[in-house]
């Protein structure tokens, strides 16, 4: 991970970043009843930290990826490393637009055709944005909520999460193609049971990295002028 600090000050309505140029990073508090996740990339680019505040906080989660010839794997660790314990994953197929997520320790897990998946669904094919939804019984009875683009918003990535009866209980900000350092920002509502929490997390995540690979989100979810992205 970068020592570098990126200057990122936000709007408070929309939670937006300003230019990451200077050499200082300023965050302001989540969304009121929300719990915010910084997400800064590390050396390899390819796994991120999650942060309640800048990069030089201690990580909250670890989101790691695996790349391989026939599908890629997103593990998501609570703590700040690799070796931190894993609790949920994400399968993506590279003969499907769909995401299947799992819970636990992947690796300690029997035959893929034996784990309890959920799927997350892709509205679109991969050469779309597209809207995602997933159900789960994580807490022992059916929930169900959509990943949406927020399509007011044309020229930034920003997915709004809301349960069957509308509430949002997350939103993702991308960090764009050419941020080098921060690669978005999950908002969680504060307040959810924690293996719900989590879930919704995983999902957020999985959706910020198939976007990445299919270069839907090119665009930032925060501005880099310091305008509003209901500006833009």
């Amino acid at each position: 991970m970068a020592d570098t600090k990126d200057n990122t000050a936000y709007d408070a309505k929309s939670t937006l970043s300003s230019s990451t140029q200077e050499t200082a990073e300023t965050l302001i508090p989540a969304s009121e009843g929300m719990i915010k996740y910084n997400m800064y990339y590390t050396f390899s680019r390819l796994n991120v930290t999650l942060h309640q505040g800048d990069s030089s906080t201690p990580a909250t989660y670890y989101l790691e990826s695996d790349c391989g010839l026939t599908k890629y794997l997103l593990y998501l660790r609570r703590g700040n490393a690799k070796t931190s314990p894993m609790i949920a994953f994400a399968k993506m197929p590279l003969t499907s637009r769909h995401i299947q997520l799992g819970k636990g320790d992947y690796h300690q897990q029997k035959a893929d055709d034996q784990i309890r998946w959920e799927e997350l669904h892709r509205a679109e094919n991969c050469f779309r944005r597209s809207d995602y939804r997933f159900s789960t019984e994580e807490l022992g009875k059916p929930e169900e909520f959509d990943w949406r683009k927020d399509r007011g918003k044309v020229a930034a990535t920003v997915y709004d999460c809301a349960d069957r009866s509308g509430r949002t209980v997350a939103r993702l900000l991308s960090g764009g193609a050419l941020n080098w350092k921060k690669g978005g920002e999950i908002e969680v509502l504060e307040g959810l049971d924690e293996r719900l929490r989590e879930r919704v997390l995983v999902s957020g995540l999985a959706i910020w990295f198939q976007e990445a690979l299919s270069y839907q989100s090119w665009l930032k979810g925060y501005s880099s002028s310091g305008e509003a992205a209901e500006k833009v």
